[in-house]
């Protein structure tokens, strides 16, 4: 090949690089075009082998990120006994929907399969009166006495007509590559809401008469 004045100063740094060698154009059907240092010796026509990037590694902690967000979820609701609460009276609430069992969500990219895997680790209910619990139970539905249950002193009148009620289950996550072990993931958290009116009974004198 032709050196010319303005490739001096490449070639003289490229001989240094790799002493015993001269530089040799390479163009290939795909586009591809380099230089390769060959040995002196080499006959007139060498065959120079080119290996091109392949496909960029896949992340798997990325690719189970971007799973996670994408896992399937019942529709979850939050059950409530009464469907109107009473004052001095305990409401019992409950997971409406779902049972507790792990969910799994699965994405195959190139060679790569990621499945994850949520599993609720606690329940964070919010009464909307300013008392809150924390739970690791869904809760029983109706007729079942459940065992998240709040007593309100007051009505909800005052706040709007309903208190705002609210459920965040946290989910613990997990992930594996190709069957592999499981790894650990940061927990997931996932917020569902209802109105809630609670009322006051209210005392009517009646006469005997």
């Amino acid at each position: 090949m032709n050196i010319g004045n303005a490739t001096a100063g490449w070639f003289r740094e490229g001989l240094q690089a790799n002493p015993g060698t001269i530089p040799w154009a390479v163009n290939c059907d795909t586009g591809y075009f380099g230089i390769a240092w060959v040995p002196i010796d080499t006959p007139s026509t060498p065959t120079v082998v080119v290996t091109t990037p392949g496909a960029p590694a896949v992340d798997p902690v990325a690719l189970a990120a971007s799973v996670l967000g994408t896992v399937p979820l019942p529709p979850i609701t939050v059950g409530a006994s009464p469907g109107v609460g009473l004052v001095a009276m305990p409401s019992w609430f409950w997971v409406d929907g779902y049972d507790g069992a792990p969910l799994r969500g699965s994405r195959t990219l190139g060679l790569v399969t990621v499945e994850v895997e949520i599993t609720p680790q606690s329940y964070h209910w919010t009464f909307g009166d300013g008392a809150v619990l924390t739970t690791t139970s869904l809760g029983q539905p109706y007729p079942t006495e459940s065992d998240v249950q709040h007593l309100y002193e007051r009505s909800s009148l005052g706040a709007g007509g309903t208190y705002d009620l609210r459920l965040e289950i946290t989910f613990s996550a997990r992930y594996r590559v190709n069957g592999g072990a499981w790894l650990p993931l940061a927990p997931v958290t996932q917020a569902y809401t209802r109105d809630y009116p609670v009322r006051q009974l209210q005392s009517v004198l009646t006469s005997n008469q």
